[in-house]
C-alpha cells in the first residue's frame, strides 16, 4: 500500500535531493525508488512530472540483502550501481549477465546460469532484434526494452546456451542484438502496426525454423506503455546529467519522452539514474511517494537489473538479463 509523503508548508518552498537507486517495470507501471537521506526512507519519485537536475557523479546504491542499508562509505561506482563491498558475492558472477561463464555448476549462484532461458524476438514498429533472457522473465524483458511485440523462439537448458544460440540467430538471419536509441524513437512518432509486426516476426520465426527446432509461440503484444501522446518528431536523447523540465509525453522502455517548453522533443534514460543524485523541483516533491511496505529489494536481484550504464546511452535497450 502506498501513501503520499507528507510534506510541511516550509518543505514544499526548497528543492529536495535524493539519491536514485532504482529503475523498474511492474507490469505496465513504471518505478524510480530512491533514497531520502533526510527521511531514511526510500520512497518513490513521481513519473508524471518532470522538474529535476541530475547529478553527473555516481555512489553506491548500497546493499539489500537484510532490508536496504546505504553504502557505509559512500563510494564512488561507474559500470555496475553497487561496489564491490556491497555487491558481496554477487560480485563473482556479475559478468555472466552479459557472457555466460558456466551452466550453472561452476559458481555459488547456479540457479541463474543454470534456469532455463530463451531466445526470443522483438518488434520495435519494424525493426527486429534478438535476445535472450530467463523463460520465467520474457514479458518483463520485452516491456523493460520497450517492445511493442515480443515471442520466445527457441527454448534452452541454461544461459550459456541461450547466448550461443543468440549468437547463431543474429548471424544466420543477420538480427541485431541491440538497437541504437534513435532508431528506435524514430518509430515513436505514429502507433505501431500490429498486421506490419507479425508479418515481420513470422518471417524471421520462419527464417529460424528451417535450421532448428523453434516454440510455437503466439506473439504477445505490448501495448500498455503509458504513452500519453507521440511526438511530431523523433525524440533526441538528452544527456542525463543535468537539468529536465518539460511536459512528459509518457514513459517506454528505458526512457522517458517530453516536451521541453521550447516545443522539442527529448527521451531522458532513466535507467541510467541509479547511483546519480536527483533533486526535484518543490512541484515534484508534492508527488514524492513512500512505501507503507517493505521495500521488495532482493541481492538476486542482479538477474533483474544489470544496470544499463554498463552500455552507452546511445546503445538501445541495454544489458542482456
Amino acid at each position: 500500500m502506498m501513501s503520499v509523503f507528507a510534506l510541511s508548508a516550509a518543505e514544499r518552498t526548497e528543492d529536495a535531493s535524493f539519491h536514485v537507486l532504482d529503475f523498474s517495470w511492474d507490469g505496465f507501471v513504471p518505478r524510480l525508488e530512491a533514497y531520502d537521506a533526510g527521511s531514511g526512507t526510500v520512497v518513490m519519485l513521481p513519473l508524471d512530472v518532470l522538474d529535476m537536475t541530475v547529478s553527473s557523479e555516481r555512489e553506491c546504491i548500497g546493499s539489500f540483502d537484510r532490508g536496504y542499508r546505504p553504502c557505509p562509505a559512500r563510494r564512488p561506482v561507474g559500470r555496475f550501481v553497487q561496489c564491490r563491498s556491497c555487491m558481496g558475492d554477487w560480485a563473482d558472477v556479475r559478468k555472466c549477465v552479459f557472457e555466460p561463464q558456466c551452466t550453472g555448476d561452476g559458481c555459488v549462484h547456479g540457479d541463474f546460469c543454470g534456469r532455463r532461458h530463451v531466445v526470443y524476438l522483438a518488434a520495435y514498429g519494424t525493426l527486429v532484434k534478438v535476445g535472450m533472457t530467463s523463460a520465467t522473465r520474457l514479458l518483463r524483458r520485452g516491456i523493460e526494452q520497450g517492445a511493442d511485440a515480443i515471442v520466445p523462439v527457441l527454448m534452452c537448458r541454461d544461459r550459456q546456451e541461450a547466448r550461443h544460440l543468440e549468437k547463431e540467430v543474429s548471424k544466420r538471419l543477420r538480427l541485431p542484438q541491440e538497437i541504437r536509441a534513435g532508431r528506435i524513437a524514430a518509430q515513436w512518432t505514429h502507433p505501431p502496426s500490429r498486421d506490419v509486426i507479425e508479418n515481420s516476426l513470422a518471417t524471421h520465426r520462419l527464417r529460424i525454423a528451417s535450421w532448428h527446432e523453434v516454440m510455437e509461440e503466439e506473439v504477445v503484444h505490448l501495448d500498455g506503455y503509458p504513452m500519453h501522446a507521440h511526438p511530431h518528431a523523433p525524440p533526441v536523447v538528452a544527456e542525463v546529467a543535468g537539468r529536465h523540465a518539460g511536459t512528459v509525453l509518457g514513459i517506454k522502455g528505458r526512457y522517458m519522452i517530453y516536451r521541453h517548453p521550447d516545443g522539442e522533443s527529448w527521451m531522458l534514460d532513466l535507467s541510467d539514474l541509479p547511483s546519480r543524485t536527483v533533486i526535484v523541483s518543490p512541484a515534484s516533491r508534492d508527488e514524492v511517494e513512500t512505501e507503507a511496505r517493505t521495500p521488495s529489494w532482493t541481492q538476486t536481484a542482479l538477474d533483474l537489473r544489470a544496470h544499463a550504464a554498463s552500455a552507452p546511452p546511445s546503445d538501445g535497450q541495454g544489458g542482456r538479463r
